[in-house]
């Protein structure tokens, strides 16, 4: 097993969380339907974020995103998302399952 997979996201001093741009859409056989647009934030160790708005704006959308987690019809269209330094669209699926549950999660109300 390579270094990458026992340890996919090893703790960095950076941030924790680096989102720059991020954008969500979902496909449907309507067509392309944008849920989140242009969303970026930074999270530093020992720092909390919430996300708060209303039902429907996106909240879980980009929580799903970051985790790479989204439905067979959501992609993340534009952005980058990295946690611990590591960029999420570069992991495999290997990856992302050693992540998922261990070291990121999404925590509904």
């Amino acid at each position: 097993m390579n270094e990458a997979v026992r340890n996919p996201a090893k703790p960095t001093n950076g941030p924790i969380i680096e989102i720059e741009n991020l954008s969500i859409s979902f496909f449907t056989r309507k067509g392309e339907i944008p849920a989140v647009m242009d969303f970026s934030c930074t999270v530093m160790p020992g720092e909390a974020m919430g996300i708060v708005g209303e039902s429907g704006c996106g909240k879980s959308t980009v929580s799903l995103g970051i985790m790479r987690d989204l439905s067979n019809i959501g992609r993340i269209v534009g952005g980058k998302i990295k946690f611990q330094g590591k960029d999420m669209g570069e992991l495999s699926d290997e990856e992302l399952r050693a992540i998922r549950g261990n070291k990121i999660a999404m925590i509904y109300q």
